[in-house]
């Protein structure tokens, strides 16, 4: 099955990468709407992933 291949090649990227990745593909939004404390919130949330910590509470 192709996506067998995917993930295959995705365990062979760096943690970093994948981050990028993840955080391209499901969290990355539009920010131009937010106010600037929900930008600097999402900066601190994806700081906080790229760090392996928990995340919990609003965003």
């Amino acid at each position: 099955m192709p996506e067998y291949t995917i993930i295959n090649l995705l365990k062979t990227l760096p943690e970093d990468v994948l981050i990028d990745i993840f955080w391209k593909t499901t969290v990355e939004v539009d920010v131009s709407l937010l106010t600037a404390e929900e930008k600097k919130r999402l900066k601190r949330l994806k700081m906080n992933v790229e760090k392996g910590k928990q995340l919990s509470g609003k965003i």
